[in-house]
């Protein structure tokens, strides 16, 4: 006899669900909770986690893993002491009753994209305080963020960034381990399911496709496969795509679709440009760096003292729109497309959404 649960939410009668919307708590906790569940069900999973968060530790020891006995999971961990704090994730690896390591992890929701860095930090680095958490004091300790986009942490702090995207990559990993050694896979799915749809306005990613206009800064985008705007300001608050096109003057032509890998958020025109940059991958931090250059020489940054967004367009994946789609009438600000409607063939397309 099979059973299923169907549990109705956010008053309408759509019982789509998953397990992980039987937790308790707002979004961001309903995440942390959900993965501490995750990594708690996939040993593999925190395998795969520790080998993306300290290569230098598993090349050093690649028989690390195998050295430990247990990996206890604490979700929430609350510390001593009057003025409570607490950790989202906590991973810590024994060795018979030897605690060996300890990673800390602080997860934001995976819809959160603007977050004070500085404070991040500085939460990241009570979290490893010995003074509140007394009991991995003298215990090898890693910090790590889990966000929406890159997090550029001082480099002295000794703290990682990983992004959703990351984890979900190590999630879709984990699933394909576990598919061809027969392995169950459910959880792990209803999980992914839950990180992409956890509300209707609240997703991993947003839209499918983000299309803006091409502007003078297309020529750079082409060259270095790097768009950039500005992070807060008005007409540039841009849902999270799968892919970006860029829409071109006059008819607003769309060539080209580009796979977004990751998106960061910095100053271009800091003194500290380098330092924040070796927090991130290394061709994407070149990259960044060469077109800040070229944008310099030629018509600069004009939101001066402002963030800017920092997209990593793929070089490889890219779908060639050869029929160059293009909306009844082109203008400025975002619009947001389904990859079917720009693909399907025909000139004229319908957008899904728009930004007014």
């Amino acid at each position: 006899m099979k059973t299923m649960l169907r549990l109705y939410q956010l008053g309408n009668t759509n019982y789509r669900s998953t397990f992980f919307d039987l937790i308790h708590g707002d979004t961001e906790t309903k995440q942390t909770k959900g993965l501490s569940y995750l990594f708690s069900k996939y040993p593999e999973l925190i395998e795969l986690f520790l080998k993306k968060v300290d290569r230098q530790l598993t090349q050093q020891n690649p028989k690390f893993m195998q050295e430990i006995d247990f990996v206890q999971v604490d979700a929430e961990m609350l510390s001593v002491g009057e003025t409570k704090i607490r950790r989202d994730i906590t991973l810590s690896f024994f060795q018979r009753s030897i605690k060996r390591l300890v990673i800390v992890i602080e997860a934001k929701s995976a819809s959160t994209g603007v977050i004070n860095e500085a404070d991040l930090t500085s939460q990241l680095t009570a979290y490893l305080d010995p003074i509140n958490f007394p009991w991995d004091v003298n215990v090898p300790m890693i910090g790590i963020t889990l966000t929406k986009h890159k997090v550029l942490h001082p480099p002295n702090s000794g703290f990682s960034s990983l992004t959703w995207t990351d984890m979900v990559g190590l999630i879709k990993e984990l699933i394909s381990k576990e598919k061809k050694s027969g392995g169950e896979i459910t959880i792990a799915e209803e999980f992914l399911d839950f990180i992409y749809g956890v509300r209707k306005a609240m997703k991993y990613y947003e839209v499918e496709v983000l299309s803006v206009a091409a502007g003078k800064t297309h020529e750079l985008t082409k060259k270095h496969f790097v768009h950039a705007c500005p992070h807060n300001a008005k007409g540039f608050l841009y849902k999270t795509p799968i892919y970006m096109t860029f829409r071109s003057s006059g008819g607003g032509e769309m060539e080209f679709l580009y796979k977004t890998e990751e998106i960061v958020v910095l100053n271009p025109l800091s003194p500290s440009l380098d330092i924040s940059l070796e927090g991130i991958q290394k061709d994407f931090a070149t990259r960044i760096k060469e077109y800040i250059t070229d944008r310099i020489e030629g018509f600069g940054f004009t939101h001066q003292g402002e963030d800017y967004r920092f997209y990593n367009l793929s070089s490889k994946d890219v779908i060639h729109l050869k029929h160059l789609p293009k909306p009844p009438a082109n203008n400025s600000g975002a619009r947001y497309y389904s990859i079917a409607e720009l693909i399907k063939g025909e000139k004229v397309v319908s957008v899904a959404s728009q930004d007014k």
